[in-house]
């Protein structure tokens, strides 16, 4: 079995130029293409190798330029942007080869990390709306993916462990418990692969009711380095806006002592087929 550090690992091919050890994975039985979180974790790996390891990953946004294929591996062109005594900025390409041998760009990406500061101004976190310490009695015994989903998130399914908490939420609001399946010294590559698995259901549709559906542009944010992915962490997702065929959402993560430590944001392109008639 490929395990995660597997799929998202990157090779050299030139200076500050990185290829993917494998071709990225579907997301699940619904879509043909990769799975918009493989490439992200798999530019973040090749970013990373241009970094002092002194420096952590604090913030990454960007854009989905068109989906990429999963018979082809991923190549990372990075950019060196800034490179300071706090700060280190990387601008990432990832491209596929075509069938006629042309290059076509998949993602665009910019990318800052920072050293770990002696002294912070201010430290709180807000809570999630769940209570805290996460215990087992508050695993739902219901499987996380409903039957109307076709096993969309399938091929993610051997990477983590993914259980909804039994709480009284809103119809906006969807609250999950996730552990990564990995080598336990697998930290913080994984955690922006998992951070980037979110569940896309909104008001009650399934995805199987759009004809499009993929991530237009995403920004991650990480609030310390000092992940455990072998412990239980917190997702609450909620989604704020739609309209235009796009929806706004926002996915935040906290651990198990209810320190916030991860958001990611995002607006999809959500097209209906055709027939559709919205219920709102």
């Amino acid at each position: 079995m490929v395990t995660l550090d597997r799929q998202i690992a990157v090779e050299p091919l030139g200076p500050d130029s990185y290829m993917s050890a494998m071709p990225p994975t579907r997301m699940g039985a619904l879509a043909s293409y990769a799975y918009g979180g493989n490439t992200l974790a798999v530019a973040v790996n090749a970013a990373y190798q241009t970094v002092q390891a002194s420096f952590h990953l604090y913030s990454i946004c960007g854009h989905f330029i068109r989906a990429a294929r999963t018979d082809r591996s991923l190549i990372c062109q990075i950019e060196r942007v800034r490179d300071t005594r706090t700060f280190q900025t990387r601008v990432i390409r990832v491209s596929q080869e075509g069938n006629d041998a042309s290059t076509q760009l998949c993602f665009i990406a910019s990318a800052d990390f920072h050293i770990e500061e002696p002294r912070s101004m201010v430290t709180y976190s807000t809570l999630p709306q769940t209570s805290l310490p996460l215990s087992n009695t508050g695993i739902s015994t219901i499987p996380p993916q409903a039957p109307k989903e076709h096993g969309l998130y399938q091929n993610l399914e051997r990477f983590l462990d993914m259980q909804p908490i039994v709480v009284a939420a809103s119809m906006k609001e969807e609250e999950q418990k996730v552990h990564p399946l990995r080598p336990p010294d697998f930290r913080r590559k994984g955690s922006v692969y998992r951070r980037r698995w979110r569940v896309k259901r909104h008001i009650g549709y399934a995805l199987t009711d759009a004809s499009a559906c993929a991530t237009l542009d995403f920004s991650l944010r990480l609030f310390t380095h000092g992940i455990d992915l072998r412990q239980w962490h917190l997702t609450e997702a909620t989604t704020s806006v739609a309209g235009n065929a796009r929806a706004f959402s926002e996915g935040r993560v906290w651990d198990e002592n209810g320190r916030l430590v991860a958001s990611m944001t995002q607006q999809t392109l959500l097209r209906p087929k055709a027939g559709f008639y919205p219920r709102i």
